[in-house]
């Protein structure tokens, strides 16, 4: 299934909606955004082991604190994806097509849920709704888990002073079909109008340092690559929800 940019929405008064898969060729990437987008990645999920890591440094009684098990469980995940991305680019690189696979959200955002705990400040909570009886989405899954990683550092990093980051996952009826539909929506500054219209263009970034403007293009690919779409619903100072949606697989998960 194809879901094309030319569906009509309704958002709230005075948010700005901007579909960047409507009226664009989809073309195969640069090799530069390629390259850019596989540090990208790597950056978030090896700040999730840093971030680990620096606080099992900080506790003066690791070995008597067993609470921090998940902590370190969660470091030493964070560096299996992050190997395992790479073989994945490697396979990428050997192949001109990739076929499309089955991928569980409900154990992906369960993946991403423990991956990200662990390096939210105390004054940001995470929120996390899976509709019941959800179907797969044809994608594939470490693609899917990179993506949402993405749309929650961005939403993190929009809440300077803390906040709500809600992740829910939902099935919806397109023409021609069914699609998986996950919001991942923040309670942070929001942007302008002219922010929103630049958000996935590549290096574009309202961040002062770091490798900006990558993780949006990225989850945009990841989108197209599926037969999926990406949308951005915000307000300056109304907080932002970033839409992506894709093909479902028809056969209800087990």
């Amino acid at each position: 299934m194809k879901m094309s940019g030319t569906e009509t929405r309704s958002g709230t008064a005075g948010k700005y909606v901007f579909d960047r898969t409507a009226d664009r060729p989809q073309f195969g990437m640069s090799e530069e955004q390629s390259t850019a987008g596989v540090v990208h990645d790597l950056g978030n999920l090896i700040q999730v082991a840093s971030s680990a890591l620096n606080r099992v440094a900080r506790d003066p009684s690791v070995s008597t604190a067993p609470a921090l098990e998940p902590v370190i469980s969660s470091a030493r995940t964070a560096l299996q994806r992050a190997g395992a991305l790479v073989r994945e680019t490697v396979g990428w690189a050997a192949t001109s097509h990739r076929m499309s696979e089955r991928s569980s959200v409900s154990a992906c955002l369960a993946e991403v849920e423990n991956l990200v705990q662990s390096t939210l400040e105390a004054n940001i909570r995470l929120m996390v709704h899976v509709e019941r009886d959800l179907p797969a989405a044809m994608c594939d899954p470490l693609g899917l888990q990179n993506a949402i990683l993405n749309l929650v550092f961005n939403a993190r990093d929009a809440m300077p002073n803390g906040g709500l980051i809600s992740i829910s996952a939902a099935a919806v009826v397109l023409d021609p079909g069914t699609a998986v539909e996950l919001r991942v929506e923040d309670s942070g500054i929001g942007m302008t109008r002219e922010t929103v219209l630049r958000a996935f263009d590549l290096f574009f970034t309202t961040k002062g340092t770091g490798l900006g403007g990558v993780g949006l293009p990225m989850v945009k690919h990841f989108a197209e690559c599926h037969g999926g779409r990406v949308d951005i619903e915000s307000a300056f100072g109304s907080g932002t929800t970033v839409i992506l949606r894709l093909p479902a697989i028809e056969a209800r998960q087990e």
